[in-house]
């Protein structure tokens, strides 16, 4: 059966394409200049389909491209049969199927949209929506990528401590004398910024950057595949879990040594109480800590969205 391709909308409207299947069984559509079908579309990919002839009908297959094929407004990820009429969309390219053979039902006029068949319209738009979350999810890992790995280069705790006011006047002279012959400007107050490579920082980049080739595989190869959804989610928790683990222990230490008895059997917590009376210290949270959270929760979340995609994705395939 011969049929044309009648390009209706996209960059090369008015084009048209004669597939016979007399001459060839197999006609490659991309923006190769090596495709059979050559289109002038910078959103379809190099190789982008194969439309077969099977002995009765021709077939459209899809070659794993990043925009992926329609027909009807559906994306097809199997091989699918085109009837005269339907419209297939590749890129920002819609061509309408018209049979050329004499005898044959008379095709639709090029203007005039294919009527959708049963269901379609329903998975169209569910089509529609999974493509929207697809994005939003990485949307959302872009902007994990992004926290993650300026966060692992920023501080993360300043910690400061100084003596008590009451304490500073008596030993302001000695501190002063001792901080002249350091080199130092004061020992009366001190102050340190732990940064985010001194501790997880180190994790938290390696994370961004395998979430980042996770993400551009993801993009380009598509689609219906768990994989990147299992690497979003399982490095997030991993990371999350490795700190929440550290911050278990630390609290447990900690604990045990304000229990810990030393002479006479003063415990060391009663020590430390008494030396908070002429210490102050003080923790502030600084920027690479919000950014490595918010991070987290941002790749947490588009690996969720991801599965969804992946699940339903293979559900609605036709």
């Amino acid at each position: 059966m011969k049929v044309r391709l009648i390009c209706q909308e996209g960059p090369g409207a008015g084009d048209a394409y004669s597939l016979d299947p007399d001459q060839q069984t197999v006609y490659s559509v991309g923006r190769s200049s090596e495709c059979d079908l050559v289109l002038k579309d910078q959103r379809s990919s190099r190789h982008h389909a194969d439309i077969r002839w099977t002995g009765g009908q021709w077939q459209v297959v899809d070659r794993g491209s990043t925009n992926g094929s329609f027909v009807n407004g559906l994306q097809v990820h199997r091989p699918y049969e085109l009837r005269p009429g339907d419209r297939l969309t590749i890129g920002e390219t819609t061509m309408v199927v018209q049979q050329e053979q004499a005898g044959q039902p008379r095709p639709r006029p090029e203007h005039a949209p294919a009527a959708a068949r049963p269901g379609e319209a329903q998975t169209a738009r569910q089509s529609s929506g999974l493509s929207a979350v697809f994005w939003l999810a990485q949307g959302l890992v872009t902007a994990a990528v992004i926290c993650l790995a300026a966060g692992a280069f920023l501080p993360w705790i300043e910690i400061t401590g100084s003596l008590s006011r009451d304490l500073q006047p008596l030993v302001q002279g000695i501190a002063d004398l001792i901080a002249s012959l350091s080199g130092q400007d004061s020992l009366l107050h001190v102050s340190q910024r732990i940064g985010g490579l001194d501790g997880y920082g180190k994790l938290t980049l390696g994370i961004a950057a395998v979430s980042a080739l996770a993400l551009v595989v993801d993009i380009f190869f598509y689609r219906r595949s768990v994989v990147p959804a299992v690497v979003y989610l399982g490095t997030g928790i991993v990371s999350i879990g490795a700190m929440g683990f550290d911050l278990a222990n630390y609290y447990r230490y900690y604990q045990d040594l304000r229990d810990l008895s030393l002479l006479f059997g003063i415990r060391l917590g009663e020590v430390v109480q008494v030396f908070d009376h002429f210490i102050e210290m003080e923790a502030t949270p600084m920027p690479g800590l919000f950014l490595t959270g918010a991070g987290l929760l941002l790749l947490l979340a588009g690996g969720i969205g991801r599965l969804v995609v992946a699940v339903l994705g293979r559900r609605a395939t036709p």
